[in-house]
């Protein structure tokens, strides 16, 4: 069983970790950005799009509610990612008025990107109960941070 100091240490040196990684996801931010590779929004926009079940595809409207940003902000969104060959927009089967949004097949079969290709690789290396650990503290962590006024 391990000390209080031993766990105080152990404690002490994940903050740090965590901190370690608050800073190099910043930079990495910036580095996207600087390279107007996909951001986070992109991201969740493209996430959004794959996850719609078949039956009822995703919408410009849909995607504006669930990113909570205006129509104005998905349409130029929409664009970006119809630029870079990750959506097709197609008209709404049952509403004219409408479009619905899929991802590229190209998309589809590719990595999400770089990071999670790294990420899926680094992960190989923890056992399935270091992996269980991990994505608990993870999941708690995202939690508290969603916690935060």
């Amino acid at each position: 069983m391990a000390s209080r100091t031993d766990t105080r240490t152990t404690s002490i040196d994940l903050v740090a970790r965590v901190e370690e990684f608050r800073r190099a996801e910043a930079q990495l931010g910036r580095r996207l950005a600087a390279l107007r590779a996909p951001n986070d929004t992109d991201r969740e926009a493209v996430r959004y799009i794959a996850e719609a079940p078949a039956d009822a595809p995703a919408t410009p409207g849909g995607l504006a509610a669930h990113l909570n940003v205006s129509t104005a902000a998905v349409t130029s969104l929409l664009r970006r990612l119809q630029e870079r060959g990750q959506i097709v927009v197609a008209p709404h089967p049952a509403d004219a008025r409408s479009k619905v949004l899929r991802p590229s097949l190209r998309d589809l079969n590719s990595p999400a990107d770089e990071l999670t290709q790294r990420i899926a690789e680094l992960a190989e290396e923890f056992t399935p109960e270091q992996t269980a650990a991990i994505s608990r503290f993870l999941h708690r962590l995202t939690e508290e941070i969603g916690d935060l006024p």
